[in-house]
């Protein structure tokens, strides 16, 4: 990797879609976050210092929560989290737990972008495609299921992001090559 500061964006599951819990209570839970923040703060280290997170309720929020930890932990590199808020009401939908670790984390980001001051069908589209157009990685906990997170690693891959996908398998090997989905 060369001298420049690169930087990284979250794309994931919603609670309901991942294989298990994410109530912090199961061993593959506690992998799952142990693996997410090694590999940010791998990724630190590669001076990879700025993070996007879409604020969605699951993978999102919890790779957000991951990235102030780690700016806790390393004081001494300038990490930068940014917010890109699909539309104003985007936690309408969510739990009350949900909400008020979306707050949270609101309240510590060093910076955050209003995609759409109102919901519109493809504003999550257009949010994830801001994300990936301003990083040079893509990271995810991803397994094949239809939606959202595929359709932002299809276009991650088109225009050459570097993926990491915390799941065992390698994301090529996810399915087979196919057109970006818009939603």
């Amino acid at each position: 990797m060369d001298n420049e500061f690169t930087s990284c964006c979250f794309t994931g599951y919603r609670p309901n879609k991942f294989p298990f819990s994410l109530d912090g209570k199961s061993k593959q839970y506690k992998d799952f976050e142990n693996a997410l923040f090694s590999k940010i703060l791998e990724l630190i280290d590669d001076r990879c210092l700025t993070f996007y997170s879409g604020m969605a309720m699951g993978f999102d929020i919890i790779a957000a929560e991951n990235v102030l930890l780690c700016k806790k932990a390393r004081k001494d590199a300038y990490i930068k989290l940014v917010c890109a808020i699909p539309f104003i009401n985007q936690t309408e939908a969510f739990t009350k737990e949900w909400k008020k670790r979306y707050q949270k984390v609101l309240a510590q980001a060093d910076e955050v972008i209003l995609i759409s001051d109102s919901y519109y069908k493809g504003c999550y589209t257009k949010r994830n495609e801001f994300m990936v157009n301003s990083c040079d990685y893509v990271m995810t906990w991803f397994d094949g299921k239809m939606g959202g997170t595929r359709s932002t690693l299809l276009y991650a891959e088109g225009i050459g992001r570097h993926i990491i996908n915390l799941n065992n398998d390698p994301f090529i090997e996810q399915f087979p090559q196919t057109e970006y989905i818009i939603d």
